[in-house]
């Protein structure tokens, strides 16, 4: 299966990972992005990660492409 992580001493409350993966990550109280469980695409996952400019998310459970 796979997650995502955000790491809040990165994460800075940019919110791009909403847009990219709308449901997949919310803001919490606080204004930090929080993964949500589900069963999301692995590429919305990983497309939301490269997206945040923080680096602030980890996704698990995927093969590297490289």
């Amino acid at each position: 299966s796979v997650d995502a992580v955000v790491d809040h001493d990165l994460c800075a409350g940019v919110a791009m990972c909403t847009q990219v993966a709308p449901g997949a990550f919310a803001l919490n109280e606080e204004g930090l992005s929080e993964y949500q469980d589900g069963p999301w695409p692995a590429a919305d996952l990983t497309d939301a990660a490269d997206a945040c400019p923080m680096a602030a998310i980890t996704v698990r459970g995927v093969s590297p492409t490289r």
